[in-house]
């Protein structure tokens, strides 16, 4: 076996050990489970509800505040003149200075009312064994700290482009390509993470996966 494909199967080994002590131990592992656009985090996210394990998504907690939120509704408005997030994403998601401002920008008014739902989230879920946060920005914010452990969920470029055109078919792919490229290299991720899954192939092979790293009873 390959040197990468040993250490790979160690993390894994070392996950599962996690979980099985605070599933013992009566712990709580909080884990933060990043990756970039179209990688699969949901996908992730939904399947571990299905083991009924407690997930936050940080995506569907801003798209709340969204719809929900009127202090930070008044500051987006304020700062972006539009609620509209795929108007707002067009002024976030590249690498020009101005792309780079406005994003610095909706993250000073998001960070902090997200980290304050992650909080309670995680008091409300301190007698569950296993709680995953889905967070993008992981390392973008600095938020390693937060977590027991870290999980980087990742994709062939190939299939970013093709699952945002599904996505968004209406999207160009100058706009997907420059949305992919303006996030933390995959690689740079992956380097900091704890655990690496890789989401090249099916939903099955995915479900499969992330049942042998769970040490559920599956066959090997």
């Amino acid at each position: 076996m390959e040197k990468r494909s040993f250490e790979a199967e160690s993390a894994k080994q070392k996950f599962s050990s996690a979980i099985f002590i605070c599933y013992n131990l009566v712990m709580t592992l909080v884990v933060g489970l990043t990756g970039n656009i179209a990688c699969g985090k949901s996908t992730v996210g939904a399947l571990l509800r299905k083991k009924s394990i407690p997930v936050l998504d940080s995506d569907e907690v801003v798209h709340d505040f969204y719809e929900n939120d009127l202090d930070i509704q008044e500051q987006i408005l304020r700062d972006f003149g539009t609620l509209d997030r795929k108007e707002i994403g067009k002024k976030v998601f590249g690498t020009s200075p101005e792309n780079l401002a406005y994003k610095k920008k909706l993250e000073s008014i998001l960070h902090p009312a997200v980290h304050k739902k992650f909080e309670q989230w995680v008091q409300a879920n301190l007698k569950e064994p296993l709680i995953v946060n889905l967070v993008p920005l992981l390392f973008e914010a600095n938020l390693e700290h937060r977590y027991d452990y870290i999980v980087c969920i990742i994709t062939d470029e190939k299939n970013q482009i093709d699952r945002l055109k599904k996505r968004d078919p209406n999207m160009p792919e100058a706009q997907i390509i420059a949305r992919i490229r303006s996030q933390m290299p995959q690689d740079q991720k992956s380097k900091r993470s704890n655990l690496v899954i890789s989401n090249n192939s099916t939903l099955e092979a995915l479900e499969l996966e992330l049942d042998k790293i769970l040490n559920l009873d599956v066959k090997p």
